[in-house]
Formats: structure tokens, sequence, C-alpha cells
């Protein structure tokens, strides 16, 4: 081998050296600022996430390689669908890839979605969510969401915020569950150092979403707040939804989550919030007519069983309080029971709503 052989492979080398240090340094800054920017803004608790109007699911692939059903698909739309329910979000974006006909992820979303109890008019679909960057800039320039609670894997989601960040919106993420062994952890954090490598060369170069499209608005929703005395059962108002004025009547849903049957009555009460402060509703007109002329409204004595992991709907009738203030915060209170019996104190649920 010449003397010019071996300087020639020598700069070979080290340039590769200076290459691979260069791609080392710049992989460890890019994931450094994206763990930087979700510090403090990813939640693993449902009841801690603070309320937002949208949510973004993102997609993946409902199966895996082998044709079974994708845990990180079905631990996404579980996560999601506890958001809904819990009042945290109004409205979920479904969005990903839908670039055949035959691979749907947005659609297949929505059947999930749906099958878990979240109303079809509260998913909107986003067929053109083909990478994160798509997803997260078409929530901004599409449905205008100026902030977001995004939903996916803990990796994943710092990523997302990431991008969040520097595309203006004010974003939040709760965490779906990741159950995986060591080997598939670490073959995928290797792809996520990969990804966010591509996300920052993107973002550099100003990549945009492959579509954005004409604007789509998202209504607005009076959110809810439900509470109660006891763990384990859970009430919302179901319809209408949202409330408007006159507010003839109110759909309640219990939701007994423990191994006890829980039972409940007709009975019930609104608060209004003054001040800071919960009192009773005023009475309506109509209401004090009645009592000038020597008669009341009463409940009937009659209970209501509601078995362990079931659900009862009951309709109210608020007629006899005045809800005409549509910047006030109402509360809808009424209690239940668990034995043993009988029943010293009784328990309470509380949801909390405004009239549009």
């Amino acid at each position: 081998m010449t003397h010019k052989s071996r300087i020639l492979i020598k700069r070979i080398i080290l340039s590769l050296l200076v290459f691979l240090l260069v791609i080392i340094i710049f992989t460890v800054s890019a994931n450094v600022k994206v763990e930087k920017a979700a510090e403090g803004k990813i939640y693993t608790a449902v009841d801690s996430v603070p309320h937002n109007k949208v949510a973004l699911l993102l997609g993946t692939n409902p199966l895996n390689k082998w044709g079974r059903p994708n845990l990180y698909f079905t631990n996404r739309i579980k996560t999601a669908s506890e958001l809904y329910h819990a009042g945290k979000v109004d409205y979920i974006i479904a969005s990903g890839d839908n670039h055949t006909k035959e691979y749907d992820e947005p659609t297949a979303m929505r059947d999930s979605l749906m099958a878990h109890g979240v109303p079809e008019n509260r998913i909107i679909l986003d067929f053109a969510g083909f990478r994160t960057l798509d997803s997260v800039v078409r929530a901004k320039e599409v449905f205008g969401c100026d902030s977001l609670t995004i939903i996916s894997q803990a990796d994943h989601n710092a990523r997302a915020l990431y991008l969040a960040e520097a595309n203006g919106i004010e974003a939040v993420a709760i965490s779906a569950p990741l159950r995986a062994g060591r080997w598939v952890r670490t073959r995928l954090a290797i792809r996520e150092w990969l990804a966010r490598d591509k996300m920052m060369l993107d973002l550099w170069f100003g990549k945009q979403p492959h579509f954005l499209g004409e604007k789509i608005e998202i209504p607005d929703v009076m959110p809810q707040k439900s509470y109660a005395t006891s763990k384990g059962m859970t009430m919302r108002i179901v319809s209408p939804n949202p409330i408007t004025i006159p507010v003839d009547s109110i759909i309640v849903e219990f939701a007994n989550n423990r191994d006890a049957e829980m039972t409940t009555g007709e009975w019930y009460r609104i608060d209004k919030q003054e001040e800071g402060r919960w009192q009773q509703a005023p009475y309506s007109r109509r209401y004090l007519d009645f009592l000038a002329e020597g008669t009341s409204a009463g409940f009937n004595s009659l209970g209501y069983a509601v078995k362990p992991g079931g659900k009862f709907d009951m309709t109210v009738k608020p007629w006899i309080y005045d809800l005409s203030d549509r910047s006030a915060t109402y509360r809808l209170v009424k209690t239940y029971h668990y034995p043993p019996y009988p029943i010293q104190k009784s328990d309470t649920a509380y949801v909390e709503f405004q009239i549009r």
C-alpha cells in the first residue's frame, strides 16, 4: 500500500468518525430538546389531566404484524375514551393514515371509540394524518386548535409536544400504557431517536403536511365537571348536550363501578354558583305561583337500583328552578346509597354545567 493510499484511507476513516460524531451530537441534542419541551406536560392519570376542548388521538395500525389486535392502538383508544368520559375533553380528532381504501386508521379509531361509548358527533376524522407532523400541524391549520391534549405512548407524546410547541400550540399529553419487553422497548427507543432526528430536519427545512385544505370549525361545548362524596360512582348529563334555554328535561347517567349494588331516588336539587360559593338556585316563577296557591311539588318515594358495573339513566324535570342565567355555573345534586343498610347518611353526587 502506497503512502498516498494510507493517507486517503486515514482521511476516509477520520471523515466517517467525524460524521458519526456529528450524528451522535445531533441525536443527543434533539432528544434533550424534545424531553425538555415535554417536561411537566405528560400525564399518566386521567384525573390529573387539565380540560381541553379537543384531544388529538394519534393513529397507528389496529393490527400488529401477526394480524392480532395491536396493543398500542387498543390502549390509545381506551385512554381516549376514558379522557372523554371523565369530561376532560369535548371532542376527539382521530388522526391517522388513509393512503389506501384497505388501510384506514381514522375509521378504525372512530369505530373503536364508539364501541367504548364515545358519541359519533364528538369524533372528528382526519384522514390526512400521514405523519405526526401532519396530524399536529393540521390540528391547528385545518381544525383551528390553539390548545390540545395529545394521546399516544410516552415517547411519541414527547415528540408530538415538541411539534405542537414549534407550531404555537399550547398542548399537554396523556400517555397510554406501554406493555412491552426489554428488547421491544429498546427497539422502540432507537426508532424514536431516529424519528426525532427526522423531525428536527423537517422543522429546519420547513416541511409541511402533505395536505391542508379548507378549515373545519369545531363548535364549542360547555364542559361538565362531575364528582361525588365517595369513590365508585359517577354521574354525568348525557342529554341535552349542549344544554340550552328553555331547559325542559335533563337525562342523567349513573355509572356504578363498585362491586356492590347502588340505589338512588327521584330527589334532586340544583345549585347556582355565586361569588365562588354554591347556593340553591332560585325558584322559577311557575313554582312560586304553585306555592302562592298553597301547593308544592314533591318527589315520589321510589328507589332505583344500579347493579355492579352497570349504568342507569334518569330523567330530571328541573322546572321548579330558574335556570335562565346563561353566565352562571350550575350543578345538579343527587343522593345515592351503598350498603350496609339501613342508611344513616347518604352519599352525594354532583355534576356542574352551564347553559348555552
